[in-house]
């Protein structure tokens, strides 16, 4: 017996915590911690993104400064656990920085 096999990709769903709907669209916008039990994670889909002018987790600007200190201190063969050379610290001081900066 033959089966029958698509050649869609099947269809992911995930949930818009800003209209409170699904959405084909809807990426992790916000992280919330506790300090104890399970934190949460909220979502939202590229209407709701652009109405209300929120960012991706991975693009907010914690995010991005983290990541180019981590690419730095990778390649970087001054940059080590008990030290950073003078480019890591200063990325190493911008991404703090940004931590300092309360979210919207």
């Amino acid at each position: 017996m033959a089966t029958l096999e698509s050649t869609q990709p099947p269809t992911v769903f995930g949930w818009c915590h800003w209209h409170k709907g699904p959405s084909g669209t809807a990426v992790l916008i916000r992280i919330i911690e506790q300090g104890s039990g399970p934190g949460a994670a909220l979502y939202a889909c590229a209407p709701c993104r652009e109405q209300r002018g929120l960012v991706p987790v991975d693009e907010q600007p914690d995010a991005v400064a983290y990541r180019a200190y981590l690419v730095h201190t990778q390649a970087c063969t001054h940059c080590t656990e008990s030290g950073r050379c003078e480019g890591g610290a200063r990325l190493w001081q911008s991404y703090r920085a940004t931590l300092a900066v309360p979210a919207v």
